[in-house]
Parts: structure tokens; C-alpha cells; sequence
């Protein structure tokens, strides 16, 4: 059984990213007898990590681009690769692509250069994602002959190739030894597209059990909550029109929309807010706060609804959250969002829906008497955090 894990992330324990790595860590301790992460950026360490043992190799080596670039022009590698992808580097990002994949090269081939002893047979290499780094360990693994494992999660960018721009993936799927996705709909996606089936377990992520259920609003009150980026992607605009058009259908109940998060489309959304004029409909934006103060507002607010119209997705963790408080929800069909929502606990619409999806499935929602206990008891089998961390943790250090 492998003794050592070196943890690849892209901030983790810096900052407030990738959150789903404080509750997954505790349950790697208590299966690595050395763990050592290694963020690619770098930032201001979380309140209680300061005790993790964090390699900055990464992100410093990382940082020096201009210094690499040089290097791999004058690396055969970098030219190897460009002539195996030829005929797609003229997709969006597909050159960048390969020139950053040679970066990551360059960084790691340094980092094991200067700490060998890192990479034993009895080290596992971790990505937390399926990126540039997860083929570097490979290509770097296979041409000194080492014999380290390489593992990674597999979560959403970096299962759907949406832009076509992910370098290798077969060779990648081909040579690594596990991967971890996080919903049935990435297994068999990978599968369908790569074969290798045997390469892929299945690996939910979770999160805290919570020993409070939101309360519904009284009647002829509506809560609303969203919690995402404003971003395209996450059809905010969508939800905005469905509500106008149910607020103006239903002049007898008094709506509140809230929407924790900020982004680029949020000035515009502001624009259309304040130009109408719905006497029955509130919208606050509560712009961007940390994680605890989404928990507060569930905790001490009534709220009848989340919803999530996506155009893509892993699996959301805001699902899983407000689910674990017991909150129905909205959301569309993408990824593996359709794993975690069933008729006992919220609407799936389809993956594109129209205005009249979503206003039917509002309105279904008010008339109907969700049990929240249901869907606490639906969120503790697929989605609780201790449950779903442990298991991983096992399956990692149990890997050949």
C-alpha cells in the first residue's frame, strides 16, 4: 500500500477554491503516512490548513513562463507535439494548449529533478484534475522509467473538452492508473469516447451534513435562491425572465429573488432589475461573500426554491448544499446534475428549456408540498461528505 500522496492542485490550501479539498483532506491523513501539496498558484493559506505540508516548487517554477518558454523552444518535445496535433491547432486555444502543456513539462521534469526521493514506488501523485500536469507525471513517469502512480479527479472542463483544446487525452487515459470522475455521466462520456473502462470509478464529491432544514416561506410567499457566477454559462438572465413572467401571472404572491455571486453580466442584470416594474417581485444581489454567510442566509432564512439552469456542469455543489438543508430545486439536465434530482426532491428540466419550462416548473413548485426531510434522507445517500470522502480516500490508497 502506497505511503506517500502528492496532492497536484490549482490553489488548495491557498485561497477559497476547489472547497471540496477541506473536507476530503482530514480522510487522506488518515491513509497517507506523508502528504505533500502542490498548488500551481499561489495565495494566502485557509485558517486551519497552516498545517499541511505545501511545496511551493510548483507555482514558483510555474510563475517563471518567460524562462520556461525558452526552454521549450529549443525542446524537441515541444515540436513533437505540434506536429501531432497539426490538423487541429488551428482550433480555438489548441496551439496555447500545447505550448502550456510544455510549460507544466518543464516545471515538473525541475521539481523531480530536485526531489527524486518524492517520487518512489510507494508515492502516488494526485491531480485534483484531469490537466496538463496528470500527462506531464505520465510522460515524465514513462521516460525515466519511474514508477510512481498517477491518479486524478475528473470533474467537468476537464471531462467534456468543450473547447477542444486538451492535448493527449488518450494517451493520458491509456497510461494513467486511475480515474476518479465525479458523476456516472463523466464515466460514460469518457467511456463512449476514449474506451478504457476499467481506467474509470466512479467518485462522488459531498458536502457537511448540516442539523438545520430550511423552513418554506408562509403562504403567498415565494423565496427564490441562486448562487453562481453571472456568467453565460449559468443562464442567470433565464431565471430573471421566468420570474418576471410567473411574478406577472401571480400578482397574489409576493417574490423574493436572491443571488449570491458577481461576474461579468451582472451590470447588465442590475440594468434589467431596475427597469421593471413588478410591484410583487424583490430582487436583492448580494454580490460575492464567503461561503459562510450563503450558509447563515439558509440557516436563518425561509427559502422555497434553488435553481440552477446551467448550460453545463459537473455536479453542482450549490445542489448539494441547499439540498442538504432540505431546499428543492430547479435545474437542468447537464452533466451529472440529473444523478442528484428526482421527483421527491426537485424538477429536472431538459438541457436547454424554454421560458415556459422554467415558468411551469415555478409554478409547479408553489403548488407543491416538497417533504424536506426526503430530501435531506436523498442528499445523505449520495451526497454526504463523510460517507463519499472516506470511500475515496480507501479507494486512492488502494491503488496498484
Amino acid at each position: 500500500m502506497p505511503k506517500n500522496l502528492i496532492v497536484i492542485t490549482k490553489l488548495f490550501p491557498y485561497n477559497f477554491t476547489e472547497a471540496f479539498l477541506e473536507s476530503e483532506t482530514p480522510f487522506l491523513q488518515e491513509k497517507f503516512k506523508k502528504i505533500i501539496f502542490m498548488p500551481l498558484l499561489k495565495g494566502r493559506i485557509r485558517p486551519n490548513f497552516s498545517s499541511l505540508t505545501v511545496d511551493d516548487s510548483y507555482n514558483i517554477l510555474y510563475s517563471k513562463k518567460t524562462i520556461m518558454i525558452i526552454r521549450i523552444l529549443f525542446s524537441f518535445d515541444l515540436y513533437q507535439s505540434l506536429f501531432f496535433h497539426r490538423k487541429s491547432l488551428l482550433k480555438k486555444n489548441m496551439f496555447m494548449a500545447c505550448i502550456k502543456q510544455q510549460i507544466h513539462m518543464q516545471t515538473i521534469k525541475c521539481i523531480i529533478k530536485n526531489n527524486p526521493s518524492n517520487f518512489t514506488e510507494d508515492t502516488i501523485v494526485y491531480s485534483y484534475w484531469f490537466n496538463a500536469p496528470v500527462y506531464a507525471f505520465l510522460k515524465l513517469r514513462e521516460k525515466y522509467r519511474m514508477k510512481y502512480r498517477v491518479v486524478c479527479r475528473a470533474h467537468r472542463w476537464d471531462v467534456y473538452d468543450e473547447n477542444g483544446d486538451m492535448p493527449y487525452r488518450k494517451y493520458c487515459i491509456e497510461h494513467v492508473d486511475k480515474i476518479f470522475p465525479i458523476s456516472q455521466d463523466a464515466c460514460d462520456f469518457l467511456t463512449k469516447k476514449y474506451g478504457y473502462k476499467e481506467k474509470y470509478i466512479l467518485s462522488r464529491l459531498g458536502v457537511q451534513k448540516r442539523n438545520v432544514t430550511t423552513k418554506a416561506s408562509a403562504p403567498f410567499n415565494f423565496q427564490v435562491l441562486t448562487i453562481s457566477q453571472l456568467i453565460q454559462r449559468k443562464r442567470i438572465d433565464l431565471v430573471f425572465n421566468a420570474l418576471t413572467v410567473f411574478a406577472s401571472r401571480n400578482q397574489d404572491i409576493n417574490i423574493q429573488w436572491t443571488h449570491f455571486g458577481t461576474g461579468d453580466m451582472e451590470k447588465d442584470l442590475r440594468m434589467k432589475v431596475s427597469s421593471i416594474d413588478i410591484p410583487n417581485m424583490r430582487t436583492t444581489f448580494m454580490g460575492y461573500v464567503p461561503n459562510i454567510e450563503i450558509i447563515q442566509f439558509m440557516e436563518k432564512s425561509t427559502v422555497d426554491v434553488f435553481m440552477n439552469l446551467s448550460t453545463s456542469e459537473g455536479v453542482p455543489v450549490s445542489i448539494m448544499e441547499v439540498q442538504s438543508y432540505g431546499i428543492p430545486v430547479i435545474a437542468t439536465n447537464v452533466g451529472g446534475t440529473g444523478e442528484i434530482i428526482d421527483k421527491d426532491n426537485g424538477i429536472l428540466l431538459p438541457s436547454c428549456p424554454s421560458l415556459e419550462d422554467v415558468v411551469a416548473a415555478l409554478e409547479k413548485v408553489y403548488q407543491s408540498d416538497f417533504n424536506r426531510d426526503i430530501i435531506k434522507n436523498h442528499w445523505n445517500k449520495l451526497s454526504n461528505a463523510q460517507t463519499n470522502f472516506r470511500h475515496f480516500a480507501n479507494l486512492l490508497s488502494n491503488t496498484q
